[in-house]
């Protein structure tokens, strides 16, 4: 178990003789629009909503969960910034953006989600991807990389709380108590200019892009009845001790047996996921690199962009796919 702070975690980066990546102080990130298409697709006969945007090696990208989470507003920077190189896609995952919600309108865990992503992949007709989550986005990833090895050749977990292990004693009790303030919705749901404010507090990187993102996010989530939705979860995903059942029975058994190579980026400055636990994913993962970036909250695609980007850029040319 890793019981090191900040000065060992440091340490054992070193030891793992990866790149270094600097910090950088807030700003406001400039924004360099791309010709971002939303597109649909169905997928075993659920009409799939997908953003894409660029030719070249597929780039698939999951996002999280929560109010407003949909696949444009979580990687809108990477499908401005990385088309240049790759066909950038993102896809809203069941219950978000402008997939179909189900008829029942009951709540759709991250095991949920899996066979419709596998499905997805299917469905472009695409292989041995880059296949990238962020969040529980990142749950999602890794078990398709688990079950279908012929799809994915290269995974990349972002600020992976889904996937990393719990410390089993006290100190869990702090991460979950910021996951659960930050995904609280308990009271009414807020309104757009409340959520955009909210966004705009938390960010270490504003950009015009992301806003409008955000705003457009909002107003579908809004309409579809998603905040009604997540008010009224079940107990295995707010109870620590059942949450963290999932990964404990559909991805650490079969970690060692992961045969994409791996990409692991984490957030200095989250609360809900401190830094030791990324480290402890990687050391699960035989063949992965942990990188660990400064002056970023949970969205470290958005508050880390360049940084972000940079290490899928450089990552992808020194780890050739196996052909698609």
């Amino acid at each position: 178990m890793v019981t090191a702070g900040l000065v060992g975690l440091a340490r054992s980066l070193a030891r793992l003789q990866l790149p270094h990546s600097t910090s950088r102080p807030a700003a406001r990130l400039t924004s360099r629009k791309k010709m971002i298409s939303e597109r649909s697709i169905s997928v075993s006969g659920i009409g799939t909503s997908y953003y894409e945007s660029g030719i070249g090696e597929p780039i698939v990208f999951l996002h999280g969960a929560g109010f407003g989470a949909d696949g444009k507003s979580s990687f809108v920077r990477q499908l401005n910034e990385l088309s240049d190189q790759f066909r950038v896609i993102a896809v809203d995952q069941l219950q978000c953006g402008g997939t179909d919600y189900p008829a029942d309108q009951k709540f759709v865990n991250r095991l949920g989600r899996v066979d419709h992503v596998i499905g997805f992949i299917e469905a472009l007709g695409l292989k041995q991807i880059t296949l990238v989550g962020h969040s529980e986005g990142s749950f999602v990833a890794a078990r398709v990389a688990i079950l279908r090895p012929d799809l994915v050749s290269r995974l990349v977990l972002l600020t992976a709380s889904s996937v990393s292990p719990a410390y089993g004693d006290d100190r869990d009790e702090t991460w979950w108590q910021a996951y659960t303030e930050a995904y609280d919705n308990s009271s009414p749901m807020p309104s757009e200019e409340e959520y955009v404010a909210a966004w705009r507090k938390s960010t270490r990187a504003y950009a015009q892009d992301v806003e409008e993102a955000k705003r457009e996010a909002y107003r579908r989530a809004a309409a579809r009845g998603q905040y009604e939705i997540l008010q009224s979860l079940p107990e295995e995903e707010t109870n620590l001790r059942l949450y963290v059942v999932l990964q404990q029975t559909y991805v650490f058994p079969y970690l060692d047996r992961l045969r994409a190579e791996t990409l692991i980026i984490w957030s200095k400055n989250d609360a809900t996921v401190p830094p030791d636990r990324g480290l402890k994913l990687a050391k699960l993962i035989r063949n992965s690199d942990f990188h660990l970036l400064n002056n970023a909250g949970h969205d470290v695609q958005i508050d880390r962009s360049e940084a972000v980007n940079r290490l899928i850029r450089y990552w992808t040319a020194k780890s050739p796919t196996r052909g698609n």
